[in-house]
């Protein structure tokens, strides 16, 4: 009887390292655990089935990879959702969830979901919703309503939406937030407060987004040479850099290459 047991915990151990490692968090590490025997079970028949439907698919597809940013949120999810195959899928998927169970989780879940895929409409609605409730004030909550509401191209509301986070929480610190303030400056014509908001960015963050933008200002602004400058060095730094992070920022390589070729010598 202790050797079943033994091999029971093992076996449970070894799912619940399984579905972590395979970002299966919609609700199936919660089923395990919860319910060691059941879930344990059906967990091990999905991922059976799975390799079953694997090899069916196989040949010159390959393995599928899911998304892994939607799965920082999918605790939230009914335990036997799929895991989705498109945009449109998993927002059905996410509305559905909130449709069954209308929670705080659930809404924010969605809000991701929406802002992950453009729906800046939708996700901004509900950012409102989550602000106006108990999460009123709450910084991710508030930089999720300035993405929205950039992506609306309501920079206006943007820059509101980050000057309360920050008032809120003046100890709060968001790259993201830093340069999407920056950039939300710029669209509202405030080009000198723009720059300096540039400036303090890339005196702190490595980010090449964060120099190129302060570089593309400066063309703007009549000050080629120190846009130059700021690409070179850019350049220099991500050639010395790992083959996989030069990479990750080609397309911000792309441009400096570019608008060097283009300043004057």
């Amino acid at each position: 009887m202790p050797a079943i047991l033994i091999l029971c915990l093992v076996l449970q151990v070894v799912l619940v390292v399984h579905a972590i490692q395979r970002h299966r968090r919609d609700g199936w590490l919660l089923l395990i655990l919860m319910l060691p025997g059941v879930g344990a079970l059906a967990y091990l028949l999905l991922t059976i089935w799975d390799t079953v439907l694997q090899g069916k698919r196989g040949g010159k597809r390959g393995r599928t990879y899911f998304p892994q940013a939607e799965n920082k949120c999918v605790p939230f999810s009914l335990p036997f959702s799929p895991v989705p195959f498109s945009p449109e899928r998993e927002l059905r998927r996410r509305r559905a969830t909130l449709a069954v169970c209308d929670n705080l989780l659930n809404r924010l879940a969605l809000a991701l979901a929406c802002l992950k895929h453009d729906r800046y409409g939708e996700a901004a609605q509900l950012f409102e919703i989550l602000d106006a409730g108990e999460c009123h004030d709450d910084p991710l909550i508030l930089l999720g309503l300035a993405r929205s509401r950039f992506g609306l191209e309501q920079f206006k509301g943007a820059k509101q939406s980050l000057e309360r986070l920050i008032a809120a929480n003046p100890n709060f610190r968001s790259e993201t937030g830093h340069l999407l303030y920056a950039r939300s400056l710029e669209a509202l014509g405030e080009v000198e407060d723009a720059l300096h908001e540039y400036e303090v960015l890339t005196s702190y963050s490595p980010a090449p987004e964060a120099l190129c933008r302060r570089a593309l200002l400066l063309t703007n602004l009549g000050r080629p040479g120190e846009a130059k400058a700021l690409y070179q060095a850019l350049l220099q730094r991500l050639r010395r850099a790992p083959r996989k992070v030069a990479r990750l920022h080609h397309q911000w390589i792309t441009l400096a290459e570019r608008e060097i070729a283009a300043l004057p010598a």
